[in-house]
């Protein structure tokens, strides 16, 4: 399953509240949300069938961020 909301500009961190729920999605691009913050992002480690992670353009997507995917999202490609 994939989900692109790239360049969608009212994305919240509500909003990927309800993402979690969907432990089958495998691609998921959130390229240049800019009101996604940090915290917001971190849940996604939740989706643990993640393979493919879009970040791009996204101002909450920090280096420290990335590093914590990478622990814990070990088979996800992650774009900055």
């Amino acid at each position: 399953t994939s989900l692109p909301f790239h360049f969608l500009f009212q994305v919240q961190d509500f909003g990927l509240k309800h993402l979690l729920s969907m432990g089958s999605l495998r691609l998921l691009s959130l390229a240049g949300c800019p009101l996604l913050t940090t915290t917001g992002l971190s849940g996604l480690v939740q989706l643990q069938e993640l393979e493919e992670l879009e970040l791009t353009n996204c101002p909450g997507a920090t280096p420290e961020l990335f590093k914590y995917f990478s622990q814990h999202l070990p088979c996800c490609m992650v774009i900055e």
